[in-house]
C-alpha cells in the first residue's frame, strides 16, 4: 500500500517559509503542505499567491500544529517556547531554524526527549555538522567556531550598541566577541544561529567556544569549525553566498533545510 504523503504545516511565512513552501511545489519535496501560520497574515498571503501547486489553508497556531504531523518552524527566536510547549502537548515532530530559541529552552529538549517528540534542527549555514555528530559518540575534546561577516551585517546589534561601538567605523579586521555559545546566542541572536546549531552537535554550549569577527575585506559570511579529540581533529569552513530571494539569508542554510526535509519524509539517508 503506497504510504501516504506527510502533511507539513509552516510557522512563519517570510523568505525560508516561502522558499520551502516552493520546493513543495516544484516537487522537490515530497510532502503536503497542508497550512501555514504567521503573525502577519499578509505574508501568508504573499506566500499563498506565488504558487499554482501548492494551495495551503492559513491557520492559527494551535490549529496548526494540531492537524498536522510535520512542523517546520521558520518565525523567531522569541516565539520558540510557545511553539515548543505546543508540539509538546500534541506530540509533534518539529524542525526548528530558530537555533538559538531552542538552545535557550533547554528544559524542553529534555522533555521532548521523555516524551519521544523528534526534534530536528538543520544543518544550516555551516557544514561539518556530520562530523560533530560521530565525533561526540566518543572522546569529543574541542570545538571552536569563528563567525567573520562585513561590518554591516551587525548594524543594530545591541550588544555592540552597549559597548559603544559602531559597525560603520570599523575599517580594519575588529573581534567582536569571544566566549562560549550561551553568551554568543544572546549578544548576537539574529547573527549566530550557527553557534547555537555546532553547540547541540557537538560539547554543549557552555564548552563551545566562539568568536565573531566584523572584517571590512569580507564581502560573504564566513564559517570556521575547528574540532579535535579522540578521532584525530578536523577544520570545516564555509562562506555563504546570500540567498536570491533574501539577502539577509544564507542560501546554504534554505537548502539544508529542504535537504532535512526530504531525509525525514524519504526512503534513503546518505551520511551521518
Amino acid at each position: 500500500m503506497e504510504k501516504m504523503q506527510r502533511k507539513l504545516g509552516i510557522i512563519g511565512c517570510g523568505a525560508i517559509g516561502t522558499e520551502i513552501a516552493g520546493a513543495i511545489n516544484s516537487g522537490d519535496i515530497d510532502v503536503s503542505l497542508f497550512g501555514c501560520c504567521d503573525v502577519n497574515k499578509e505574508q501568508f498571503n504573499r506566500l499563498a499567491a506565488k504558487f499554482s501547486n501548492v494551495k495551503p489553508v492559513f491557520m492559527e497556531l494551535e490549529d496548526l500544529v494540531r492537524n498536522c504531523d510535520l512542523i517546520l518552524e521558520c518565525s523567531t527566536k522569541d516565539s520558540v517556547r510557545g511553539i515548543f510547549e505546543l508540539i509538546l502537548k500534541n506530540g509533534k515532530d518539529t524542525i526548528f531554524l530558530s537555533v538559538g530559541g531552542v538552545l535557550e529552552n533547554m528544559d524542553l529538549v529534555e522533555e521532548a526527549k521523555k516524551k519521544k517528540v523528534n526534534i530536528y534542527v538543520p544543518s544550516g549555514a555551516v557544514i561539518g555538522i556530520d562530523g560533530l555528530n560521530a565525533a561526540k559518540c566518543k572522546g569529543l575534546k574541542k570545538v571552536t567556531l569563528t563567525t567573520t561577516k562585513p561590518p554591516h551585517a551587525f548594524k543594530g546589534v545591541k550588544y555592540l550598541a552597549d559597548k559603544n561601538i559602531n559597525p560603520d567605523e570599523i575599517k580594519t579586521p575588529t573581534v567582536l566577541f569571544e566566549g562560549n555559545a550561551f553568551d554568543a546566542v544572546r549578544a548576537f541572536p539574529a547573527n549566530v544561529n550557527v553557534a547555537a546549531t555546532i553547540s547541540l552537535a557537538g560539547i554543549g554550549p557552555e564548552k563551545t567556544v566562539i568568536k565573531v569577527i566584523a572584517d571590512p575585506g569580507m564581502k560573504a559570511n564566513r564559517h570556521e569549525i575547528y574540532a579535535e579529540g579522540d578521532f584525530g581533529n578536523f577544520k570545516a569552513m564555509t562562506e555563504n553566498a546570500p540567498s536570491p530571494n533574501n539577502p539577509k539569508t544564507s542560501y546554504i542554510t534554505m537548502l539544508s533545510t529542504i535537504a532535512l526535509i526530504k531525509k525525514i519524509v524519504e526512503p534513503v539517508h546518505i551520511g551521518t
